[in-house]
């Protein structure tokens, strides 16, 4: 595989935001001059020039092309403000020479229009393309977040090529797959071997080929939640709080049977910031980041929340890319959250 290709796409600086004209939401190409091939890119609604946006590569499956993986995206997308980027392969799937580089200028040539969050540049893919996002990102040193893989089968990976960083994986699966009876324990069994962090989602009755919108979305908002270690200062948005002098990230993504969205941020003290779902004067949640290093060692998370919709509470340290999260079930009475061995204290 071409390293440099992928060490190229990631070291992404962007130019002055200010000079960025807003784009207009939804599908555009992106031509690839340098493998005459070409990828497509989605922006979401919610995208703000003024506020670096995390990215997602997603690789289609074998003989099938990105066309194919566009509404299916899309809820994703939305769900967590990304940019998703669908590069085509060489043949009809994953492997050639050429690939990386197509994967790399695809984001490249994406930073050059927009404002990428350069440390939250992830990689995803279904079946042959979920395998080779895997391969890519603990093959070579590439710098993605965090890996996404649907009904991906199996291949071996002897060691993590990035001596500074594992990223995650979450795994999905039907278990009407066949992949799932096959691919899914050798990978458990390998991801155990090799200490990748992972997580898994499998629901019953789905085949190779399908997954509800909930599935995509909830690997989009794993994606989005990880970091790579070394980034700047929190960047606060609507959606975003920045505390403990901007180290902070703190994002809130719900959920219900009929949609999802971001938490959209009210803005409160450095330690701490409220959050609303559906209404500006419905507040739907208080979140508190402490510093507890001088009583145990450890940062602290206090949340309270008045809601029994589906969420997922995400705060990212942004100086060491570790992430901690809180998930409520859909139609649960939320619980108060007082962890107070949640985060390091390097």
């Amino acid at each position: 595989m071409r390293r440099a290709a992928i060490l190229l796409a990631l070291s992404l600086v962007p130019s002055a935001l200010a000079a960025r004209a807003a784009p207009t939401p939804g599908w555009r190409t992106i031509s690839i001059p340098a493998t005459g091939e070409y990828a497509y890119r989605y922006v979401p609604a919610s995208y703000d020039a003024a506020h670096p946006a995390a990215v997602i590569v997603f690789l289609h499956g074998y003989a099938t092309l990105p066309s194919h993986y566009k509404p299916l995206v899309e809820p994703g997308a939305e769900a967590t403000g990304a940019i998703v980027v669908l590069p085509r392969a060489d043949g009809l799937g994953w492997g050639a020479a050429k690939d990386p580089q197509t994967i790399g200028e695809s984001v490249r040539l994406l930073a050059e229009e927009l404002a990428v969050d350069e440390h939250r540049v992830s990689i995803a893919g279904h079946s042959a393309g979920g395998a080779y996002a895997y391969l890519l990102a603990y093959g070579t040193s590439s710098h993605y977040s965090a890996v996404f893989t649907l009904s991906a089968p199996f291949y071996a990976v002897s060691q993590v090529a990035d001596p500074a960083y594992t990223a995650p994986i979450r795994m999905y699966y039907g278990d009407g797959d066949p992949n799932y009876q096959t691919a899914y324990p050798k990978l458990i069994a390998q991801w155990q071997a090799l200490g990748v962090p992972h997580e898994e989602q499998v629901l019953p009755g789905y085949p190779h080929c399908c997954w509800p919108d909930s599935a995509l979305v909830a690997g989009f908002q794993f994606l989005v939640a990880r970091a790579y270690p070394g980034g700047s200062a929190c960047v606060a948005s609507a959606t975003r709080h920045c505390l403990l002098a901007g180290r902070y990230a703190v994002e809130l993504a719900w959920q219900t049977a009929e949609a999802s969205g971001q938490g959209q941020a009210v803005p409160g003290s450095d330690s701490s910031g409220l959050f609303w779902f559906f209404s500006p004067d419905n507040w739907e949640m208080l979140v508190k980041v402490l510093d507890g290093c001088s009583i145990n060692g450890k940062r602290w998370v206090f949340a309270a929340s008045t809601t029994d919709v589906a969420f997922t509470l995400t705060v990212t340290d942004t100086q060491t890319g570790e992430v901690w999260t809180s998930e409520n079930p859909l139609g649960h009475a939320a619980p108060p959250v007082q962890d107070t061995a949640a985060l390091d204290c390097p």
